[in-house]
């Protein structure tokens, strides 16, 4: 089931009469742990990369929620991914914020927290945070081996309900990293196609980060 925009599109008919609806927080569970396995191949070799640099995607409908997954290498140190992750940045739905900022260190029992305020004005205006913790999950924070970024919606406007994902990246040798994300979403006027935009969106940000390059402008 297709749906156009990230957030208004179903809007335009149920979400002016009723303004522009309550900001409700919700729990973050606790941990480092993804929301699901990655069931996403990785991409094949070809005759001159056993380890091509592209994003394999997926989207599908649940019982609760619309996923994309996605999987793929990137030609850079784990160390310079992980890197690139902690960056809100990088990993901030840029093609969808009108407006956000970030607070570091919302967390502090984690290596590396931080949450991002959005502001997205459509029709009309919503906002909405995400935060975000990441950390090793094989090996230690100094020499990691995998590293795991969780996310979710914690605060903000009722008419997003689901707002999830996550993304873990592992080592595959000294300058291969293997990248897997998932994203979760239950909100009017936006679902599986959406989600699959960002993981494209974030995978070339990471790109161009690792890289040494602009981040890509939407």
């Amino acid at each position: 089931m297709v749906r156009r925009g990230f957030i208004l599109s179903a809007l335009v008919f149920t979400g002016l009469a009723a303004g522009c609806g309550g900001d409700e927080a919700t729990a973050f569970p606790p941990g480092l742990q993804p929301f699901e396995a990655v069931t996403v191949p990785l991409p094949a070799a070809t005759p001159s990369d056993p380890h091509p640099e592209v994003l394999v995607t997926r989207v599908g409908e649940g019982a609760d929620y619309e996923w994309a997954q996605g999987r793929g290498y990137i030609h850079a140190p784990l160390a310079r991914v992980y890197e690139a992750l902690r960056d809100p940045e990088v990993t901030t739905d840029r093609r969808r914020a009108t407006e956000f900022s970030s607070t570091p260190n919302t967390e502090p029992e984690y290596p590396f927290s931080y949450r991002v305020h959005y502001i997205v004005r459509e029709l009309f205006t919503i906002e909405f945070d995400m935060s975000w913790r990441l950390g090793p999950i094989e090996g230690t924070e100094a020499a990691p081996t995998a590293v795991s970024g969780v996310y979710q919606k914690t605060f903000g406007s009722s008419f997003i309900d689901v707002l999830r994902g996550d993304v873990v990246a592992r080592q595959v040798d000294a300058n291969t990293t293997d990248i897997e994300m998932v994203r979760h979403i239950r909100s009017a006027g936006a679902g599986g196609p959406e989600a699959e935009v960002y993981l494209r969106d974030k995978f070339n940000s990471i790109l161009a980060r690792v890289r040494g390059q602009p981040l890509p402008r939407y």
